[in-house]
């Protein structure tokens, strides 16, 4: 009996090691095996799922940042910070953060009695033609699918409470008006080259000390800008950007620096100076980018811009949405949410 008991003890180890193996190598070849690295009143999110999140979080503040060379988002990522915080951190964070607000929806979401159509599970599953997308953000097709199908319970939600009361995350006026020139900005600008044009005859310009003459008539102009002098007539006699000529209203750009159609974006230094101060404001500092020197106004969106109805409504949408966001963090205080900081700690943010 000692003997076959010996016996079935191997049989289980040998079992054991085989499915441990097998998990394994199906961890290696991109199966879906993933750990679970939090829950939310025992619903599971997935390692592999933070991982995607991880990703369109470090995309996300990358745009933000306005870096898009491959060594400067590297050199950000190990060394840079962002509200005080490691950049590769605050992305962890924030990525933990959106993926458990979409939990507490889908638990909210079942708790509701709300689930999904075979036609929006079949949608939300669909990642044909996907390849590219899913290399950008290094994720498996099974697992987008998981966080889309996620997302569209979470939308379902969304979508039940505001049949039920319209207004609950409608926001104020007044309140609009401000996302708008937070969210946005209008600007005009005077930019000073710091290259020469070409001479009429194609011969190349000559640059030596250029640069240092051109800087000293842009402090010139900054300081008739700071002074009151009409900053219209001050892009016509100084400007170099013929896009002030052919846009005389001024740029309207995101936080990002893409124009509203989102087909164009301005160069970082451009669009932080742009921000960094109040609508009706001069920067008064110089914003220095590879084109020269910029003397920056941030004008006030109001109704008479051409594009403010697009505007409103982005910002209203964006408001909404934040709301919601709001609402959900509130349940968190009343719902069981557990984070395996231990796997969390080992994931690191890669470029």
């Amino acid at each position: 009996m000692l003997k076959g008991l010996k016996s079935a003890i191997k049989w289980i180890v040998a079992i054991a090691l085989i499915c441990a193996i097998a998990v394994g190598l199906a961890s290696i070849n991109g199966l879906k095996v993933s750990r679970t690295i939090a829950t939310v009143n025992g619903s599971e999110i997935t390692e592999a799922e933070y991982k995607f999140y991880v990703e369109m979080a470090k995309q996300q503040v990358l745009s933000e940042q306005g870096i898009a060379d491959e060594d400067a988002a590297k050199d950000f990522l190990k060394n840079g910070t962002v509200e005080d915080k490691n950049a590769a951190e605050y992305i962890k964070d924030k990525a933990m953060q959106q993926v458990i607000r979409i939990e507490v929806a889908v638990v909210k979401a079942k708790e509701a009695g709300i689930s999904l159509t075979d036609e929006e599970r079949s949608a939300a599953r669909n990642t044909e033609g996907m390849d590219e997308m899913l290399k950008m953000y290094k994720v498996s097709a099974e697992t987008y699918a998981d966080v889309m199908e996620k997302t569209y319970l979470a939308d379902k939600y969304y979508t039940k409470l505001t049949t039920d009361d319209p207004e609950l995350f409608v926001p104020a006026d007044d309140e609009v008006a401000k996302e708008i020139n937070t969210a946005y900005a209008l600007v005009q600008h005077v930019l000073v080259s710091n290259t020469p044009a070409a001479n009429a005859d194609g011969s190349a310009p000559e640059t030596e000390g250029y640069a240092e003459e051109a800087k000293k008539k842009a402090e010139e102009v900054l300081a008739k800008a700071l002074a009151g002098e009409n900053f219209a007539t001050l892009i016509s006699t100084y400007g170099e950007d013929p896009g002030m000529e052919s846009t005389p209203d001024g740029y309207l750009i995101t936080e990002t620096g893409h124009t509203l159609d989102g087909q164009s974006q301005m160069v970082a230094p451009f669009t932080k100076g742009s921000f960094a101060v109040n609508a009706g404001e001069v920067n008064p500092e110089l914003v220095e980018s590879d084109y020269g020197w910029h003397i920056i106004k941030r004008l006030t969106i109001d109704e008479t811009h051409a594009d403010y109805a697009t505007v409103q409504e982005n910002a209203k949408n964006s408001l909404m949405s934040k709301n919601y966001e709001a609402y959900l963090d509130s349940l968190m205080e009343k719902m069981d949410i557990v984070k395996k900081d231990n796997i969390v700690k080992g994931i690191k943010v890669k470029y």
